[in-house]
């Protein structure tokens, strides 16, 4: 990623601790996939060090603070991330959180690629969903990097053909029919400018028709949309029409400038989508991904890793 814009804005607006297309809790993770992460901070000495990296709001990090103060083993936890990320700013008014986010570092529009860490500082780094939107190369080797002598590395990684995936790219389908392959915010705008029009003089025949084919427009433009689309897009098509139509439904002289705020918010969450894809890893992509890490000499697994009896991504394991 080139620039990290369309991630600083879900960061630092968001109420979650994890990423749009995880589906867990906005307070960080639970059941088997907290399991699994506490499965490897219980391999950790006291007084260890965890390095989470493309940390965002800080998930990760946060679990293996609380697994740390249920066990006193007194953890040093840093978070890092590519991204203009404040956790802390973002969860200020919630005081279990923010209190759990101040006993990690936090280190925002740091890569993956070039970690501000010495060699062999770090006995567990973790990445969910992160790492493998990074330049490969550099990024394993800075994770090894950074690795104490029989340090661990654990990735889990999407995958093309786990439900997340699917459902991102039910996501990007029904988005990029909204806001590249029709007019229908153009549509929507002729709408609330008409029906501001209505506001501020007296209605006249000829008004009243503009109005009436506007909406007409935005109905029948979103009919088109909904017809291009299989059952599996019908959750997202809903969310977006259920955005606009409260601007319609409530409409006020902010009507127009949160219609813009709206389709800008869609712009930036279809690119993280997409970054989502081009990121996933395919059996062709884990396999040349495991040819390196043989090249490399590296002690490591990389599995399927189920959630829920449902396919979840790759798990990722280097032993240094």
């Amino acid at each position: 990623m080139t620039s990290t814009a369309h991630w600083d804005s879900y960061w630092q607006a968001s109420r979650s601790l994890n990423s749009f297309g995880e589906g867990e809790a906005a307070s960080g993770y639970e059941g088997e996939l907290l399991a699994l992460w506490n499965n490897s901070f219980k391999q950790l000495a006291d007084n260890a060090t965890v390095l989470d990296v493309g940390t965002g709001n800080g998930a990760i990090a946060v679990a293996a603070r609380k697994y740390s103060n249920l066990t006193q083993r007194r953890f040093t936890i840093y978070g890092a991330d590519a991204a203009n990320i404040k956790p802390l700013q973002v969860f200020a008014d919630n005081s279990e959180i923010a209190g759990l986010l101040a006993t990690i570092t936090f280190y925002p529009e740091c890569k993956t690629e070039a970690l501000p860490f010495a060699d062999a500082s770090v006995d567990l780094v973790t990445s969910q969903f992160a790492f493998e939107y990074a330049e490969r190369d550099a990024a394993l080797h800075e994770c090894i990097r950074v690795l104490k002598p029989a340090g661990q590395f654990m990735a889990i990684m999407h995958h093309t053909n786990s439900d997340i995936a699917k459902d991102s790219a039910a996501g990007v389908a029904v988005l990029n029919q909204f806001l590249n392959a029709s007019a229908f915010f153009k549509h929507a705008r002729t709408l609330l400018a008409c029906m501001a029009e209505q506001a501020q003089r007296a209605e006249t025949p000829a008004l009243v028709q503009r109005t009436q084919q506007a909406n007409q427009s935005v109905l029948n433009c979103s009919r088109q949309i909904k017809q291009q689309l299989g059952p599996e897009s019908l959750a997202w098509y809903n969310d977006v029409m259920a955005r606009v139509a409260k601007l319609i439904v409530n409409f006020s002289v902010t009507s127009m400038t949160q219609l813009d705020i709206e389709q800008q918010r869609l712009a930036l969450f279809l690119k993280r989508l997409v970054d989502q894809q081009q990121a996933s890893l395919s059996t062709a992509g884990a396999a040349e991904l495991s040819a390196l890490l043989t090249a490399r000499g590296y002690a490591y697994q990389l599995t399927e890793l189920n959630i829920e009896e449902h396919l979840f991504g790759w798990l990722l394991k280097i032993k240094k």
